[in-house]
């Protein structure tokens, strides 16, 4: 396999080793049918978690680069099957969800409000006296002077 990948530190390992793969593809460095080595093995080559070599081949999975073959490993699928857009740069291929994801049933709609709020911190303000809080505050801001940006009392400053 004419394949080298090389992991810059240890941040974003999936997308290196996705983009490292991608690029080989579609430059022809892998060809068409040819066997990736599995997730294990791979992983164990780069010193990387199992899942980041998983994570990467299902990014290109979901690409269609690759294809994975029951009991038979992950194979390249080319870029024949990429189409391209204008001036030979690559179309945006809409990803698809897999047949477990869009075989959910719709979500149910949103329930009536419930009669009684237990949210906590909610404080039940039936019984809070607006009407003389406001009539405090009133009172307290016109008692108020602005000086400057500076709020005093009357007579104080």
């Amino acid at each position: 396999m004419d394949f080298h990948v090389e992991l810059q530190g240890r941040r974003d390992l999936a997308g290196q080793l996705y983009r490292g793969l991608r690029a080989a593809i579609l430059d022809g460095r892998l060809r068409r049918g040819e066997r990736l080595p599995p997730t294990r093995e791979l992983a164990l080559r780069l010193d990387v978690a199992r899942n980041t070599v998983g994570v990467a081949y299902e990014w290109l999975t979901a690409e269609g680069l690759i294809a994975g073959r029951t009991r038979a490993g992950s194979f390249v699928q080319g870029e024949a099957s990429r189409p391209r857009g204008r001036a030979g740069r690559e179309a945006q291929v809409p990803l698809r969800a897999r047949a477990f994801w869009r075989s959910l049933p719709d979500l149910p709609a949103p329930l009536a409000p419930a009669t009684y709020d237990f949210g906590v911190g909610s404080p039940d303000v039936s019984g809070f006296p607006f009407e003389s809080w406001r009539r405090l505050v009133a009172r307290q801001l016109r008692s108020a002077t602005v000086s400057g940006a500076t709020w005093t009392r009357r007579g104080t400053g």
